[in-house]
């Protein structure tokens, strides 16, 4: 093969993989006035016959009489309902591997594991889920660092919303005892500790270990925030004395994201798969002062910690199971548990959790909350407010709202119907999903075959002119 030919070769293999992975994409400037029927804003009553501006990738108006510049492209469909984004409170797909064989492993980045073109994404945004934050698996006692992303880039840097959006903590880890794995926990804080306290005295006596250690990492220490000090912050019982007198940057990499939730300037998310594990969640937060910042993500019989975790007055999100059900130990009958009904009775905010993007989705868990007595509005919000806000994306996502991001569904029907579908996604003010050019949808869904080439048809080698790369002429053929 000539090099002519292999360079068309590797261009048409590059663009039909950019294609396989966003066909219904379009290139835009984040400018867009969308004019529907219904516009549920999920932040006050629905507008009827309204319109969306977005300019800028962000939301500058919505109302009946909203005008957008007149040069912006506009989506006109009367029949379709305008919707904010699904939010995914805490997922452990999207990743080549959900978790890792080591203990202890807070300096771990699951942007290093993420995969911009899984399926798992491509799912997401078909299904309308515009945000979800990917967490480390429950492996680990002390896991890796999460990252909130939209379904949608070609890399990690433009699907990302927020980085470091908590540590994954699991208070229990299957095959190994509550107590060993409480131990593992709390030892990791202990060490956090040590190791100040370590830097302090070395500090002290005058010995340059540390510096010398960051320097061999390769750290840069004439950076403003790694050669300044601070006294330790947060709300810990335990504190650091004189921890200012250590420039930031020579704190071991491995130790500071840990530093970092003790001091109140990251989130933890603690996986609980019982009512015991809750109360050693609770009681490992408070010993090392972030049970503010503590998100609980629960399964199991964990609702029966409810009285408990109300008390403390952190969120929870719950798992994909929302029906609870157990044998009475003396009768044997059956008795069924409606998990977000306890926490909504105990005033305990919740977010819904689905099981995949595809089966019991963030719509259909909001669906059965509203089918077992809980309101529309407050179920909705469970998926879409109440994790932006626990995601600490509250003045971004969830609702449809003059500076929130410009993010819409544009749906077919009631965004709780089972007969309901997502027509149109757009993200950040740009057409980024067609349900029309939906290929995949087409061929498994509604059994429209794609027009092929037949191998038949496939080009031969032998009718490749070498020079130029073209196919050969029925008379150059016949000179050959």
């Amino acid at each position: 093969m000539t090099t002519t030919m292999m360079r068309a070769t590797c261009a048409a293999t590059l663009t039909a993989s950019f294609l396989a992975l966003s066909p219904e994409a379009r290139a835009g400037d984040g400018r867009l006035a969308i004019r529907v029927g219904r516009i549920i804003t999920n932040a006050g009553p629905d507008i009827e016959n309204g319109t969306i501006v977005i300019e800028g990738g962000r939301i500058t108006s919505v109302g009946a009489d909203a005008k957008g510049s007149w040069d912006a492209e506009v989506i006109d469909r009367p029949e379709l309902v305008a919707f904010p984004g699904w939010v995914e409170a805490h997922s452990t797909r999207g990743m080549d591997r959900p978790n890792e064989n080591i203990e202890v492993a807070p300096f771990l980045d699951v942007r290093d594991s993420i995969d911009p073109i899984s399926f798992y994404f491509e799912d997401c945004l078909r299904q309308g889920v515009l945000a979800i934050n990917v967490q480390q698996g429950s492996l680990c006692a002390v896991g890796a660092q999460g990252r909130v992303v939209k379904p949608f880039g070609l890399t990690i840097e433009d699907m990302t919303l927020r980085p470091s959006s908590g540590l994954k903590i699991a208070a229990a880890r299957p095959g190994r005892s509550r107590a060993l794995q409480a131990q593992s926990v709390r030892r990791a804080f202990r060490d956090l500790r040590q190791h100040l306290e370590k830097l302090v005295q070395d500090k002290k006596d005058g010995k340059d270990t540390a510096r010398r250690e960051a320097l061999f990492q390769g750290r840069d220490l004439d950076k403003e925030e790694n050669k300044k000090g601070r006294a330790m912050e947060g709300s810990a019982p335990w504190k650091v004395a004189n921890l200012e007198t250590i420039p930031r940057g020579e704190i071991d990499e491995k130790q500071e994201p840990l530093l970092r939730l003790v001091e109140g300037k990251m989130m933890a998310f603690v996986a609980c798969d019982g009512a015991v594990a809750v109360t050693q969640a609770l009681e490992i937060s408070r010993e090392n002062g972030f049970l503010a910042n503590t998100v609980l993500v629960l399964d199991g019989d964990a609702w029966k910690a409810a009285d408990r975790i109300a008390e403390a007055g952190v969120p929870v999100v719950l798992g994909p199971q929302l029906l609870y059900v157990e044998r009475d130990p003396l009768t044997g009958k059956e008795i069924e548990t409606f998990v977000p009904g306890v926490f909504r009775e105990k005033k305990v905010r919740f977010a819904l959790q689905s099981l995949n993007p595809t089966a019991q989705s963030l719509w259909f868990q909001a669906a059965t909350c509203v089918g077992y007595g809980i309101p529309r509005d407050e179920a909705i919000a469970a998926a879409t407010k109440v994790p932006a806000e626990i995601l600490r994306l509250g003045d971004r996502l969830g609702s449809l709202e003059k500076g929130k991001d410009g993010n819409v569904l544009l749906l077919n029907g009631d965004p709780l119907a089972v007969t309901t579908s997502v027509q149109y996604v757009v993200l950040d003010g740009n057409l980024v999903y067609d349900r029309s050019k939906d290929v995949r949808v087409q061929q498994i869904l509604e059994g429209v075959e794609q027009p092929n080439a037949s191998p038949a048809d496939a080009d031969d080698p032998a009718d490749i002119d070498p020079h130029s790369g073209e196919k050969k002429s029925k008379s150059d053929k016949k000179k050959d």
